[in-house]
C-alpha cells in the first residue's frame, strides 16, 4: 500500500504565519493530485448498522422501530459537544458470545470535541467536525461539511469529507480522502488516493418527522390497553410479563422499589425528576422497557438498569419530553439503551454507557464512556429464535 503525504516543514509555516498568515492555512495546495469524481458518483454506504450475531439472526421484517433505533453506539439529532478524556465506542455481544461487530457514531448536527477521542467504527457527522486533541475513528470518517484538526488524527479506512480540511498536526488516513473543498495543513497529511469532490447523501440518524416514535402517543394507548390487573400492592412492585400503566410518576418512584422479574414494559405519563439513584432492579434473565411521555431529569449519580454491566438489553428507556433531561452532575452510570430523540442530554463528571444512547444534543465536561451491545437492536422474539437454533 502507497501513501501521499502533504505537508508544510513547520519551521518554514511559522515564519510566513507572522508575516503572510495566508501562506499556511488558506488552501494549501496538492489537490492537482486528487483524481476528480465523475458526476454520477454516490458514496458507497458504509455498514453503519449493528453487526451482533442476534443482530444478523432477525431478518428485516422481524425488526421494530424500538429494536431499530440502537443500531449505533451513539446517535444524536442535534450536536454533540464534549470537553473531556474522550469518547470511546466499543462493542460486545453478551447473550451470544464475544462479537466482532462495532460501535457507530452517528450526528445529524455539528461536532465539537476538546480532549482525546476514540470510536472503534465509523464516525458520520452531517454538520462537521471541530477537534482540539486526538481522534481515532476504526472504520471511515464521513462529514457533510467542514473539519477543523487541532492534534493528531487517525482514520482507518477512508475519509469522506463534504467541505474543508485544516489541520494543524498530523493525519494518517488508511484509505483514500474524497475532498470536495479546500485542503491546508500545518503538518502531516497521510492517505492513499485523493479523490476530488463527492455529494454528502443524508444525515445518519432517523430522526425526520415520520422516523421518530411517538413515545408520548404510545403511553397514551396503554391508559386503556394494559395489564395493570396483574399488579399487586405493597412497599415492593414486582412485574412480570405484561404491559403496565401508571398515570402519575409518584406511583412507580421514590423509595417504592420497582422489581422487573419478566418482560415488562412500564408506560409513565408526565415527566420524572429524581434526585439520587432510581429505584429500579431487573432481575438476571428479565427485561424492562420504561416508557415516559415527558422527560426524566436527575442531580447526582445515575444508576439505571441492569444489575450486571453484562446485561445492556435488560433495560430500554424510551422518553417523549423536549428539552433538558438526565442533567448529571458527578458519576453517572446506565446500563441499557436510551431512546431520547427531543431531549438534551448534560453531564459533569464521567458518564458511562453500557448499551446504546439515541438524543437530541449532547453535551458534557468529563469522560463520556460508551461501550454498544449489539444484542440491543435484536427484538426478543429473535432472541428466543437465535437460542432455539443454537442449543
Amino acid at each position: 500500500m502507497t501513501y501521499r503525504r502533504l505537508s508544510q516543514p513547520f519551521v518554514f509555516c511559522l515564519a510566513l504565519l507572522l508575516t503572510l498568515p495566508a501562506a499556511c492555512l488558506g488552501g494549501f495546495g496538492g489537490l492537482g493530485d486528487f483524481e476528480p469524481i465523475d458526476e454520477d458518483f454516490e458514496r458507497p454506504s458504509p455498514i453503519l448498522n449493528a453487526e451482533g450475531a442476534l443482530r444478523r439472526q432477525c431478518q428485516p421484517d422481524k425488526l421494530d422501530g424500538p429494536s431499530q433505533v440502537f443500531e449505533h453506539a451513539l446517535c444524536l439529532c442535534g450536536d454533540l459537544d464534549d470537553v473531556g478524556s474522550g469518547v470511546v465506542t466499543r462493542s460486545s455481544s453478551h447473550l451470544a458470545g464475544n462479537d466482532p461487530g462495532l460501535g457507530h457514531v452517528g450526528v445529524n448536527g455539528r461536532v465539537d470535541l476538546v480532549g482525546n477521542f476514540a470510536v472503534d467504527g465509523s464516525f458520520n457527522a452531517a454538520g462537521g467536525i471541530d477537534g482540539v486533541g486526538d481522534l481515532d475513528v476504526g472504520r471511515e470518517l464521513i462529514t457533510g461539511n467542514d473539519v477543523d484538526v487541532v492534534g493528531n488524527w487517525t482514520v482507518g479506512q477512508d475519509a469522506w469529507i463534504d467541505g474543508d480540511l485544516d489541520v494543524v498536526g498530523d493525519m494518517d488516513i488508511n484509505g483514500d480522502l474524497f475532498l470536495s473543498g479546500s485542503l491546508s495543513a500545518v503538518g502531516d497529511v497521510n492517505f492513499v488516493d485523493g479523490r476530488r469532490g463527492f455529494d454528502y447523501r443524508g444525515a445518519p440518524c432517523p430522526c425526520g418527522r415520520n422516523q421518530i416514535i411517538d413515545v408520548a402517543a404510545e403511553v397514551a394507548k396503554r391508559r386503556d390497553l394494559n395489564n395493570n390487573d396483574r399488579l399487586g400492592s405493597g412497599d415492593e412492585l414486582i412485574l412480570d410479563d405484561g404491559e403496565y400503566y401508571f398515570a402519575r410518576p409518584q406511583d412507580v418512584l421514590g423509595k417504592r422499589e420497582i422489581r422487573v422479574v419478566g418482560r415488562a414494559s412500564i408506560f409513565v405519563e408526565g415527566d420524572i425528576e429524581t434526585v439520587g439513584e432510581m429505584n429500579l432492579v431487573v432481575e438476571e434473565g428479565a427485561e424492562a422497557e420504561l416508557w415516559v411521555s415527558g422527560t426524566i431529569k436527575t442531580v447526582g449519580n445515575l444508576e439505571l438498569g441492569a444489575p450486571s454491566k453484562s446485561r445492556a438489553r435488560a433495560f430500554k428507556l424510551f422518553m417523549g419530553g423536549r428539552g433538558e433531561a438526565l442533567v448529571n452532575v458527578g458519576n453517572a452510570q446506565f446500563v441499557g439503551g436510551i431512546y431520547a430523540p427531543e431531549a438534551d442530554i448534560d453531564f459533569v463528571g464521567d458518564l458511562e454507557v453500557r448499551g446504546s444512547l439515541f438524543a437530541n444534543n449532547l453535551k458534557g465536561t468529563g469522560s463520556l464512556d460508551i461501550e454498544y451491545d449489539s444484542d440491543l437492536s435484536a427484538p426478543p422474539e429473535c432472541v428466543e429464535e437465535f437460542f432455539q437454533t443454537t442449543d
